[in-house]
Formats: C-alpha cells, sequence, structure tokens
C-alpha cells in the first residue's frame, strides 16, 4: 500500500464519483411547479459536503489489509456507510437534538431545507443505504451469504443497539452528572459502533472467519471511542475549523462529554490508551498494519 494521504484523497474521489452516478442512475430529482429543491437535493446537500470519508475508508483499508484487492467491488459497500453516516448527521444537528447551524464548515440542512425536508432527507439516505448494499448490480459478484453478513453487521451498528441507542442516551443525559464509564457507553454506542462495524465489513468482504471479524470490530471500536475523545477535546479547545461544526455547542446543551468530565489532560492519556488497545486487537487479525498505524496518527493528531 501507499502512503496515507493519496490513498484517502484517491478513495474519496472514488467514493464519491460512485455515490453521485447512484443517485443520477435512481433520480428522486422530481419537483412540482412550487417547490424549490427535490428531495434528492436535500439528501446530496449533506453527503456532497467536503468530508473525511472516514468510515468508507476504514472499510476499504480493512479489506486491502486482508488481501482484497479490488478495491472498486468494495464501493457500494463503503458507500454505504457514509450515507447512513450522513443521516445521521442531519437528525443530530436538528433543534430537536443538538440544535447546530453548522456541519462541516456549512450551514446544517435544516438552516437550508428547513427541517420536516430535513428529517425526510436524513430517513431517505438511511433507507437508500440499503438499497445500494442490495442492488445486484453492484454487489452480485459477491457471496449471497457475505451480502447478508455485511447487511446485518451494518444495520446492527446503524440501529437500537448501536448508533441510535447512543443517540438516544446523549439527547436524555443533557444536564445530567454522567460518570466516565457512561459516557464512554454512550460515546461507544454513538461513534464507536458505525466504524467498528465498518472494519468487520471490510473483514467479512475479504472472505475471513469470525475470529478475524471480531478483533477487526473491537479493532474499530477502540479506534472510534478514541476519535469521539478527539472531538470532545476539540470541542473543548475550540476550533471550530478541524471539527467542522459550532466550537463548544456540547457546553451550550449542557452536555457533559469525557473531556469535560475528566480534563483535557486524562482525556488525552484516554485516548492514547484507546489507541495501544486497539492496536493490541488489530495484531490478532493477521492483516498488514503500517496503514492503519498511520490512520491512527492521522486521526489523533488533530489534537496536537
Amino acid at each position: 500500500m501507499n502512503d496515507l494521504a493519496p490513498y484517502i484523497e484517491t478513495g474519496k474521489q472514488l467514493i464519491d464519483d460512485f455515490i453521485n452516478a447512484h443517485f443520477i442512475k435512481k433520480g428522486y430529482d422530481k419537483k412540482f411547479p412550487h417547490n424549490k429543491f427535490s428531495l434528492a437535493d436535500a439528501m446530496l446537500y449533506t453527503l456532497a459536503m467536503p468530508g473525511k470519508r472516514i468510515r468508507p475508508i476504514i472499510l476499504l483499508l480493512a479489506a486491502e489489509s486482508l488481501g482484497f484487492s479490488d478495491k472498486k467491488k468494495l464501493l457500494p459497500f463503503a458507500s454505504s456507510l457514509e450515507l447512513i453516516h450522513s443521516y445521521s448527521l442531519i437528525h443530530d444537528d436538528l433543534p430537536s437534538m443538538d440544535n447546530d447551524n453548522l456541519r462541516r464548515g456549512k450551514p446544517t440542512n435544516h438552516i437550508v431545507f428547513g427541517e420536516a425536508t430535513a428529517i425526510l432527507a436524513g430517513d431517505a439516505l438511511l433507507a437508500e443505504a440499503f438499497v445500494m448494499l442490495s442492488d445486484k448490480d453492484y454487489v452480485g459478484e459477491f457471496d449471497p451469504v457475505k451480502i447478508i453478513e455485511t447487511i446485518r453487521e451494518l444495520s446492527c451498528a446503524a440501529g437500537a443497539g448501536g448508533l441510535v441507542e447512543g443517540q438516544f442516551h446523549d439527547v436524555n443525559s443533557f444536564g445530567e452528572s454522567l460518570e466516565p464509564e457512561k459516557i464512554e457507553y454512550i460515546n461507544e454506542k454513538k461513534t464507536a459502533s458505525l466504524i467498528a462495524s465498518a472494519c468487520a465489513a471490510g473483514a467479512i468482504l475479504s472472505g475471513k472467519d469470525e475470529r478475524v471479524v471480531s478483533e477487526f470490530r473491537k479493532f474499530g471500536c477502540y479506534i472510534g471511542l478514541a476519535f469521539q475523545a478527539v472531538d470532545d477535546v476539540l470541542g473543548i479547545t475550540g476550533n471550530k475549523e478541524i471539527l467542522g461544526k459550532t466550537a463548544g455547542i456540547d457546553k451550550t446543551n449542557n452536555k457533559l462529554t469525557m473531556a469535560e468530565n475528566i480534563g483535557l489532560e486524562k482525556t488525552r492519556e484516554l485516548i492514547k490508551e484507546y489507541n495501544e488497545k486497539a492496536m493490541a486487537h488489530l495484531e490478532k487479525t493477521g492483516a498488514e498494519t503500517g496503514m492503519f498505524i498511520e490512520l491512527i496518527n492521522y486521526l489523533t493528531d488533530r489534537i496536537n
């Protein structure tokens, strides 16, 4: 594999091209005469925002680190993760949730299209991810059992046992003083679950057994916990340009993050601990580790 930066740029371009081609194929752009925009406009607004595409890139990396060499065959699975992630961002920013007006440096979806359309755009993106995952034109060359396993992996991570559960506990804990263990549980569900599923899906699609899939899932979980802890630090230090959303929004919402709870110094120590645990699981997979070490450094260096 090449260095991480060109790998990410190439992967982002492939993913963006695939998503754009998919929406051209599907349409969703019908407008009545009184409409100023279509459903596709609202869906693509958040999808097209400049982002790191970390979750799709992680899926590609996981599969390729285990010997799967045809990146283009993985694009439907990787791209579906970006649809799920984008849906979660739209809903996370809503007035009834985090009530944020900035995402990736641009006005949030509900600011541009209105709250009702933003909700519908998020709903549509979540459903469309599974349209993409089950389209025989995209995934027909894979073993159907592996496709079902991948769909289950991603749906579990996105649903009531993963992202949605984390979001539920998060919004229902505003104003509460939570122990670090409970904050970690929220972070594991809300943020880490989808990253863990990206790792596991890459292992599934590369044909590895459950032991390897499980180790990759645990690896991804710790990466996700570290990723959220880094965001929490940025939320305090106020680097809006790196964070991509309103700095200090958690304090505005009276939400106690890990960094707010244990302090910046201990949070930095915790990030290091998460990364060390992640590497311990990665080493048990038999995968090439070089690019993942670079990825961990890339994500962590945002606070340096």
